[in-house]
């Protein structure tokens, strides 16, 4: 279990940071390298693929932007994994596995989704409207008792963590702690 808690379930707030330096490929291939846009990509999965997206990341491979994707079926207890080129959605690799013990966080997370009637990309296009950089990563998960999105989003100035409450569907301040 992620050892993580959060300011809503302890009525506090702190904000953690980590910035990036400043020269940061990652976020120069986002801004220089024009990939398609991973809320579109999203939604294109959600209509061709069965299950739930649970997680999103992007990752350099050989030097080339990939987007890579964990879709959660509860019907078929099954957890695919995509790998799409971020440049033009190419789908470079699937493989589908049983879900683990470790993934019932996720499982947990997932089927609030299905219960809300909202699709991943739907909660991440709820979750980043009002904030600025370029989404790097996002996660459901469940810890405490909680149903959130934890994403990660980059500009120019680095990388920030923020966290998007489920079940209230608002912004979910993060207490961290190293």
């Amino acid at each position: 279990m992620r050892l993580c808690l959060y300011a809503s379930f302890l009525g506090a707030s702190f904000l953690g940071s980590g910035l990036a330096q400043a020269a940061n490929p990652l976020y120069d291939s986002l801004v220089a390298g024009n990939p398609k846009d991973p809320l579109v990509l999203m939604a294109e999965i959600e209509t061709e693929q069965s299950g739930i997206i649970s997680q999103f990341d992007i990752d350099f491979d050989d030097g080339e932007l990939h987007y890579e994707f964990d879709l959660i079926n509860p019907a078929e207890d099954s957890l695919t994994e995509l790998t799409l080129r971020a440049s033009d959605g190419k789908l470079l690799l699937q493989k589908v596995n049983k879900l683990e013990a470790d993934d019932q966080d996720e499982l947990a997370a997932v089927k609030l989704l299905q219960q809300k009637e909202l699709s991943f990309s739907a909660l991440v296009t709820m979750a980043v409207q009002e904030q600025q950089g370029k989404l790097i990563e996002a996660q459901l998960e469940h810890d405490l008792g909680i149903s959130y999105l934890e994403f990660k989003l980059m500009d120019e100035n680095g990388k920030r963590k923020l966290a998007f409450d489920i079940n209230k569907l608002k912004p979910l301040p993060m207490l961290t702690w190293e």
